[in-house]
């Protein structure tokens, strides 16, 4: 898979008049599980089949082998950073076992487990870090007479339990950052899944899970108190996404340390909220919001930073100026880490009939467009070296590669200039937060 070139980069951001968004859709049942920063779709076409890896601008679909999930096994075909590593479950000795996929050699491996077999699995592979050095699942927990698993991060190094503060009591690691230092998921108590989040231990393996606070001060054992489960993570692993529930009227939501919990807000006749991706930096968001009423289909949502919540369908014909058709988009659970590409499914309005989907949001009319409404004046724009951001008031400032990773992080305010000079040629993306609000803006560097 290749990545695309610093010149095809520039060219792009120096053509912003005629790139285009596009959506491209195939006709089946194939339940998209991520998509790259150069838009290949991960996925599976059926239950308990194989993974593959869908091209949408050539219409192909590759098999790549592994165990999808169904018929007791877990694991979703989440992509690395730069695509050349996947995360997964394959056949082990014991039956489908958390693994990582090579997409230079075509090969999956075995990754580790706990050692134990329920129903013929060991355990699944549920997300990849950036880096594609650690995959983390969950796994089948030794304890006779219970059926439970436990959260496990594992690498070639061997396999960290991350446990569960409750005896009995499940957790699994759905997300995880660049370099594998937070990884996020769900703590089961109870009844029902609540979040949590691992940080990395300096003296080796992880600390031990905390809830996500609607309240920083409140009581960390108040179910009412506590987020539901984690879904997302951004790549420098500062901003954290989830599934709304009774503890806060059922919004999405995404958090930060430095912000606390941010309702994503509710579209109206829905039910509960739930985080499916966020971009690399946390600006843009994706997910879906559950029907009300039985037999009635889910609500899609897209959030970004400078536009709100606003309804995907209504995003994608009214702000991309797109006609679907009779294509209506249910589930958008994927965003690729540069936030260019955007896959899920859906389900054809005249003849019932399922169907995937990739968004290519393009340049100008896309999320990018949205966010440049916004007051940030970065310029000059291109550069060779200083740029300057107006700032009227304190706020953090991300500088973001195009793949996703973070350059740099610190504080500016007033006539902020930023040297550019030793970065390599490329499009960095600029992100200030200051009160929980974002402010974006894209500069080109010769």
């Amino acid at each position: 898979m290749m990545k695309p070139t610093t010149l095809a980069l520039i060219a792009a951001s120096l053509s912003l008049n005629t790139a285009m968004a596009q959506f491209i859709t195939r006709a089946d049942a194939y339940s998209p599980n991520d998509v790259s920063n150069d838009g290949m779709v991960s996925g599976y076409l059926s239950q308990a089949s194989n993974y593959s890896i869908w091209n949408p601008d050539l219409q192909t679909t590759e098999d790549i082998g592994g165990v999808s999930p169904g018929d007791g096994a877990g694991g979703l075909a989440k992509f690395s950073t730069d695509g050349n590593f996947l995360s997964g479950t394959s056949t082990g000795s014991q039956g489908p076992a958390l693994s990582r996929y090579d997409n230079t050699t075509g090969a999956w491996t075995l990754y580790g487990d706990l050692g134990y077999a329920v129903d013929g699995t060991v355990s699944g592979g549920y997300a990849i870090s950036g880096d594609g050095t650690t995959v983390v699942g969950n796994s089948w927990a030794n304890d006779p007479g219970f059926a439970y698993a436990h959260a496990v991060a594992v690498n070639t190094n061997g396999v960290i339990d991350l446990g569960s503060l409750y005896t009995h009591k499940s957790t699994r690691a759905n997300a995880v950052n660049s370099d594998a230092s937070v990884i996020v998921g769900y703590q089961d108590f109870n009844g029902p899944w609540k979040s949590a989040i691992w940080r990395t231990n300096p003296a080796g393996g992880y600390f031990p899970n905390e809830f996500i606070l609607l309240d920083a001060a409140g009581d960390s054992t108040d179910q009412m108190n506590q987020m539901g489960q984690c879904s997302a993570v951004s790549a420098d692993g500062q901003w954290v996404g989830g599934y709304g529930d009774f503890a806060n009227n059922a919004e999405p939501w995404i958090w930060s340390e430095a912000t606390g919990v941010i309702n994503l807000g509710q579209l109206p006749n829905t039910g509960t909220g739930k985080v499916a991706a966020m971009s690399a930096d946390g600006s843009v968001v994706v997910g879906w919001f559950d029907a009300m009423d039985f037999g009635m289909p889910r609500t899609p949502f897209i959030w970004t930073a400078a536009g709100g919540l606003q309804e995907f369908n209504d995003y994608v014909t009214n702000v991309l100026g797109i006609s679907t058709g009779s294509s209506h988009v249910n589930v958008p659970n994927s965003i690729s880490p540069n936030g260019m590409y955007i896959a899920g499914f859906g389900v054809d309005d005249n003849t019932f009939a399922p169907f995937a989907f990739r968004l290519d949001l393009g340049m100008t009319t896309g999320i990018h467009a949205v966010a440049a409404t916004s007051d940030l004046q970065v310029y000059p724009n291109p550069t060779t070296g200083n740029v300057t951001i107006k700032v009227s008031e304190l706020s953090d400032l991300s500088i973001i590669r195009a793949d996703g990773g973070l350059v740099s992080k610190s504080q500016v305010k007033g006539d902020a200039v930023i040297d550019l000079s030793s970065y390599d040629p490329g499009v960095y993306t600029f992100i200030l937060r200051s009160n929980g609000s974002f402010r974006t803006g894209r500069v080109v560097k010769y």
